[in-house]
Formats: C-alpha cells, structure tokens, sequence
C-alpha cells in the first residue's frame, strides 16, 4: 500500500476549520478537483455516511466514513473509484489546534494501484507525487474556503455561489 500525507497549518480556530470538514457533502466547496458532492444516503456526517463526488471532467467515486471522532478527525474509504486506476483507496484526515485561532489539518492517503506490480511502479514514479499535489490542493483550498467563506473551484479559484451538491 502507498502512503502519501499531506499537512498545513490554517490561521482560522478549529472549530471553523472542523465546521467545514464536517460537512461531508460539502467537499466540492474546497477541493478545487470536484465540481458537485452530494450525501447518498441519509446520514449527513459521521459513521456510515456516504457521498459522491463528481470530478471535473466527468469521473466519480463514491466515499464512505468508517470510523469519526468529532472534532478531531474521519476517515474514508473510498467505494467506488470509478474509472481511477486504483484497487483500494482510503484516505483520513485530522485536525489539531495550535492555539485558540490557528488549526494544523493532516491528509493522508493510502492506495493500491490496479495491474499488480507494473500499476506499483506507476505509482512509485508518478502517482505518489501527483496525490501529493492533490492533497496539498485539497489543504489550501480548504484554508481558502474557510477564510472567506467562497467555494473554490476549478484550478482552485474563489468562485462566488455555493457549489452544488445536489444530484
């Protein structure tokens, strides 16, 4: 299993930053790849609770929370990868507040590439580095996010409207 992480110390409380986190259906307001999530079913937050996320030129996956301490941090497996080449995707994301009005944010993912040992040097050589751009992505334009309060989209520019989450 590959394993990328990703960190980035936000100036905003961890209650803001959580705020946002915590809307699992709200992920397409921060991460500049999706442009809808929505819930899937009718748990909005927490264990169990599942979403989709609609990428930018057409891909989805399907997320699911398995294991969730408020405040502090989820983690997901991912369901359904689509057309991605992975055969097994997780991903868990922490918060840590540094004092009352700065939160460090931790990503990590963990994958394993499809096509046995050809899809393992695939990912050692491009996409090891290419998930760390993600994530990197994925932090600033949640420190974005919760500094104006604007979702951010494509590319990770501060768009004006909610992004949409429903299907």
């Amino acid at each position: 299993m590959h394993t990328v992480t990703q960190r980035r110390t936000i100036d905003a409380p961890l209650d803001d930053v959580w705020a946002v986190l915590d809307d699992f259906g709200g992920v397409a307001n921060y991460n500049p790849s999706i442009e809808r999530s929505f819930i899937t079913n009718d748990v909005e937050t927490g264990e169990g609770a599942t979403r989709q996320c609609d990428f930018y030129g057409g891909a989805s996956i399907q997320e699911r929370i398995t294991s969730y301490e408020p405040g502090v941090g989820y983690d997901v497996d991912f369901v359904d990868v689509g057309s991605f080449p992975m055969k097994e995707m997780r991903a868990s994301i922490r918060v840590y507040e540094v004092d009352a009005e700065t939160t460090d944010v931790e990503m990590v993912s963990r994958f394993v590439p499809k096509y046995g040992p050809l899809g393992w040097v695939m990912a050692k050589l491009m996409a090891e580095s290419r998930m760390e751009r993600t994530l990197a992505g994925v932090l600033e334009g949640l420190e974005d996010h919760v500094r104006t309060g604007k979702p951010v989209g494509q590319d990770g520019v501060l768009l004006d409207a909610v992004a949409p989450t429903s299907s």
